[in-house]
Order: C-alpha cells, then sequence, then structure tokens
C-alpha cells in the first residue's frame, strides 16, 4: 500500500504516526544518498552514521522537511550539511578523497564496475584507474557539482539551492567538469 506513495504523501504519514512510512522513505533513498555520503567521506562507518543522521533530523522534527520543495533535494541539502559538520568536527578541510587507503575505499573506487567479471577486469582496472586520474584533475567544487548531477539525480536547479550558488555557477563548474573529463577520457586520454 505504502509503495506508491510520494516521499512527501510519506513524510505526512509519518508525521501522522505511521513508523512505517519512516522506514520505506529511507528504503527507498537509502542507495543514492548513502553512495553520495560514502563518495564525500570515503569511510563507510562515517557515511552509515551520517545517513542515519540525516533521518534522525526528520524523526527528531518532522516538519524540518517543507512540502513546498521536493524531498529528494531537501534530503541531499541534510546530508551534505552533515557531511560538512563531519569534515569541521574531525578538522577535514581538504579536498574531497578520491583515492582509498587500501582499508577504506575512496570515491573513485566506485567508478568501476564493483563486481566486473574475469574478462572484463583488466579493461575495467585501465579504466577505472583513468576514470580516477581525471577526477582527481576536477577541483573540489567541479567534483562535488559533478558527484551530486550524476550520482543524485538532482536538478541544476536543486544542487544550485542546495550549494546557495547561482545556477550559472553550478552549469559552469558542470560544463568545465564535464569537458575536463571528456578530453581526459575520450580517444586522445589514452
Amino acid at each position: 500500500m505504502h509503495e506508491e506513495l510520494t516521499d512527501a504523501q510519506l513524510v505526512a504519514a509519518f508525521r501522522d504516526g505511521d513508523p512505517e512510512a519512516l522506514g520505506l522513505l529511507m528504503e527507498r533513498h537509502k542507495a543514492a544518498v548513502y553512495g553520495y555520503l560514502l563518495r564525500l567521506t570515503s569511510r563507510p562507518d562515517a557515511a552509515e552514521d551520517l545517513f542515519q543522521e540525516v533521518f534522525l533530523k526528520l524523526v527528531r522534527n518532522p516538519a524540518a522537511y517543507g512540502e513546498r520543495e521536493k524531498f529528494r533535494a531537501w534530503l541531499f541539502t541534510v546530508a551534505r550539511n552533515a557531511a560538512m559538520d563531519h569534515f569541521r568536527r574531525e578538522r577535514l578541510r581538504s579536498a574531497l578523497p578520491l583515492e582509498g587507503d587500501g582499508e577504506t575505499p575512496g570515491a573513485a573506487d566506485f567508478a568501476a564496475s564493483p563486481e566486473p567479471g574475469p574478462e572484463k577486469q583488466f579493461e575495467n582496472g585501465a579504466l577505472g584507474e583513468r576514470i580516477k586520474a581525471a577526477l582527481e584533475l576536477l577541483s573540489p567544487e567541479q567534483r562535488e557539482v559533478f558527484y551530486l548531477r550524476h550520482y543524485s539525480e538532482l536538478s541544476f536547479r536543486e544542487i544550485a539551492d542546495m550549494l546557495k550558488v547561482p545556477i550559472g555557477t553550478v552549469l559552469a563548474r558542470m560544463s568545465r567538469a564535464a569537458a575536463l573529463l571528456r578530453r581526459e577520457l575520450g580517444e586522445g586520454g589514452q
């Protein structure tokens, strides 16, 4: 019954005391939000904690989500703010980490297929290395817009609102990122 409800309807049901609605919202958005947080933090434990923190905000204050905005955009705004608070707490003000340290995967580790077949391992490994190298050339701002657009499926307007920058800034960052990635990953980038 709940599966066909919109996000806004599920939030309303949760406000009215239906805990199953919250569970469905979490399940519906976990892959995207957790993936985004994992790309930002490069730490599964931190991403899981931050994911829980995002939904705790809704539990503690169900009125925090204003139905005039899209739930997914609101959710990613909360996720980004939680990640930035995490970075401040951890005093990690460097660029978004892309490389893993051997124990914890980095964001670039998720660029290639997670489970390649034996015949694709060499090809995917080489492509993954090229993608990793290309992503390292992006500025932190370009990388953030790229991740938000391609992994979170937010519109450019939603990204601009989330980052509190003009839409032209978001479009310029994405355009520069795409041009650099095309140049590095195109036939001439081999």
